[in-house]
């Protein structure tokens, strides 16, 4: 007896990756909340840090907001905020928020199935839509959750002029310190609050309520505007716009249980002497910013003091990691155990975007070069103290400020 065979099954075809640009952020709430909440997202992406960048009016002049989205069917996949700004005759798409995003992720779901000459293709179309040069989107993360990053392998890319750097942070803070010289840190620390203590009341302190976040901010940016201006380097937070986003984060944030933007602040004889800006996102600490006041208490380290009792609070609430951001400096040296690889990431479609590519490859290749060089990168820090109208021999306390 002959025996029919079985009808075959189909799987479902996936649809196909569909990529656009959306000019106004509020229309895809719903969409971006929902990648909030099923995928993955860094506080730097969020809906509501992008709202309030655009609230405050942050963006730079002349420049518009163009938010990449990559839909399958109904379900949008990816939702990318970026800048299109003029750098000369070239329109350029940066990152959102500049500096103040510390990595670019996006919000997104698994974008890892999707090939990369499809994304690439996706990008260029846009850019020529929109009429953009060229893609430079710097702070990319190689991997991240153990998955490497889809746009790396999409778009030509070469390391970043810094890493990222995170603590991996212990069930208790007492397991954490047990691999950093716990004796020493726990001693160091004591004398230097003992010393604060003498001045007249110490202690530290979230900012609570919308006037504690004004008084924080005012201290934060007070201090680190000095020690910028100290340095010869520019402050990204000088502009009143850049200051009123961060007032709009923090003030949103009270009594979130995963807050954008939460103050800390360290006050010693009745002033706020040190400062440390940090967002919670999934369960892990990002260190957004640090300040210090280098003032008659600065022989106290009060910056070092409160990060060493921050990441002590950061174990006992359970957060599974510190960001702590880009770039080196000596108090990450003695407590970062983890680098986050990051690449600076560009597509270009047009000959003005293909020059500007190469040109900033030099100027970066350049950059790398001197800071690599043992003898010419603390000739470079000191010839900017004494542009700044500060003496060399006066070099900043490494970690503070």
């Amino acid at each position: 007896m002959a025996h029919s065979a079985p009808p075959s099954v189909t799987s479902p075809v996936a649809p196909k990756p569909v990529f656009d640009a959306v000019a106004d952020a509020a229309t895809l709430e719903a969409a971006w909340r929902e990648l909030e909440r099923t995928g993955v997202v860094l506080p730097f992406q969020t809906h509501d840090w992008v709202s309030a960048w655009i609230a405050a009016g942050a963006q730079p002049p002349g420049s518009r907001i163009l938010v990449i989205r990559c839909r399958r069917g109904d379900t949008t996949e990816m939702l990318l905020p970026l800048s299109v700004e003029r750098i000369g005759p070239l329109r350029v798409a940066r990152r959102l928020s500049g500096s103040h995003a510390c990595y670019l992720l996006g919000a997104r779901r698994d974008l890892g199935s999707i090939p990369a000459d499809e994304i690439r293709a996706g990008f260029l179309a846009i850019g020529r839509a929109e009429g953009i040069d060229v893609f430079a989107l710097d702070g990319v993360p190689t991997v991240w959750g153990g998955r490497p990053d889809p746009l790396v392998a999409a778009f030509a890319a070469r390391p970043s002029l810094d890493d990222g750097h995170a603590v991996r942070l212990a069930p208790t803070f007492e397991a954490l310190l047990a691999g950093r010289n716990a004796a020493h840190k726990r001693k160091k620390t004591r004398a230097k609050e003992r010393l604060l203590e003498v001045a007249g009341g110490y202690r530290i302190a979230p900012a609570s309520t919308p006037e504690e976040v004004e008084t924080t901010l005012a201290a934060f940016f007070a201090q680190k505007s000095a020690a910028l201006r100290a340095r010869g380097i520019a402050d990204p937070f000088a502009a009143p716009a850049v200051r009123d986003f961060y007032r709009r984060l923090a003030v949103a944030s009270l009594g979130a249980a995963e807050p954008l933007l939460e103050l800390t602040r360290l006050e010693a004889g009745g002033a706020v002497r040190a400062v440390i800006g940090a967002s919670i996102r999934g369960g892990r600490l990002f260190a957004l910013f640090t300040s210090y006041a280098d003032d008659e208490l600065a022989r106290a380290s009060p910056g070092e003091t409160l990060f060493f009792r921050h990441i002590e609070a950061a174990c006992r609430r359970g957060l599974g990691g510190d960001g702590g951001g880009i770039g080196g400096e000596r108090y990450k040296d003695s407590w970062c155990d983890e680098r986050v690889p990051l690449r600076d990431l560009h597509l270009a479609d047009t000959l003005g975007g293909r020059i500007h590519v190469a040109l900033t490859g030099l100027i970066g290749r350049a950059k790398a070069w001197v800071r690599r060089d043992e003898h010419l990168w603390p000739l470079v820090r000191r010839l900017r103290r004494r542009l700044a109208g500060r003496p060399a021999a006066g070099e900043e306390r490494g970690g503070e400020g």
